[in-house]
């Protein structure tokens, strides 16, 4: 029985989702119904995905509480320039993604090392990860929630091609931010697990989602390199990271 209610509250959870998704509107806050653990909430992903019938361009992977893998597929993955709707509660977050020469399959036996997933990599770019989740005050949702909620994410914009050093070397680099020429942040590139390919080396280690996992061509994304960043007003928002590359998109009401 308690398999069975699971499976419905994953149902109703992955169609609210799906509204939100066709309407452009969030969904309240109250009540909430939440995943009753991280693999209910990694197959409302798929349940979600499959039902707006989107391919999987890519993975948003990151370390979840206690430590644990996780990773949401990229819904939308749009070049350097591109227009995006400024919407309530949006963020924004200045990051590293990876694109992928080859599969990294589930293994039943041993681990990937960091040599064998950067000998995965095809190219590194510079990326900006537009976030903001189907629910109202996002903020205040539950992790199983967000994590239903592909991480929050939005879109995913891609920037410069970047020397492959760069893995290594980003933080000592510095991260400007700028919207319409006014700094919105200025800083070095600190990643938060300190080596951008941990997360990636985790989720490759640990896969849980059921959307076919890391594929060749795919982006991933391993989180920010400037914090979470506010955008409240249209206009052009430019990251640089050193002298490097840059990445922009344009923010239209």
């Amino acid at each position: 029985m308690a398999s069975e209610s699971a499976s419905r509250t994953n149902d109703v959870i992955a169609a609210e989702l799906v509204r939100a998704h066709y309407a452009g509107q969030s969904i309240p806050n109250t009540p909430l119904s939440v995943p009753p653990d991280a693999y209910s909430a990694m197959r409302i992903q798929a349940l979600v995905q499959e039902q707006l019938a989107l391919p999987v361009a890519g993975w948003k992977v990151a370390i979840g509480p206690e430590k644990v893998p996780v990773a949401a597929p990229l819904l939308d993955v749009f070049p350097d320039a591109s227009e995006i709707k400024v919407f309530q509660d949006c963020m924004i977050e200045v990051e590293l993604a990876v694109r992928l020469r080859r599969d990294l399959p589930k293994r039943t036996t041993g681990s990937y090392t960091r040599a064998e997933i950067l000998d995965a990599v095809e190219a590194l770019v510079l990326g900006i990860e537009v976030i903001g989740g189907r629910y109202a005050r996002a903020a205040n949702v539950p992790f199983l929630l967000f994590l239903a909620d592909h991480l929050g994410n939005r879109a995913y914009i891609v920037g410069d091609e970047l020397p492959r050093s760069t893995i290594d070397e980003a933080h000592r680099l510095t991260c400007r931010v700028t919207l319409d020429g006014t700094p919105l942040h200025e800083g070095p590139a600190t990643h938060p697990a300190g080596d951008p390919l941990l997360p990636l080396l985790a989720y490759a280690n640990n896969p849980s989602d059921e959307l076919g996992g890391l594929r060749a061509g795919q982006l991933v994304t391993t989180g920010t390199l400037c914090g979470v960043l506010p955008v409240q007003t249209s206009g052009l928002l430019t990251a640089h990271l050193g002298p490097v590359g840059q990445v922009s998109l344009r923010f239209i009401p």
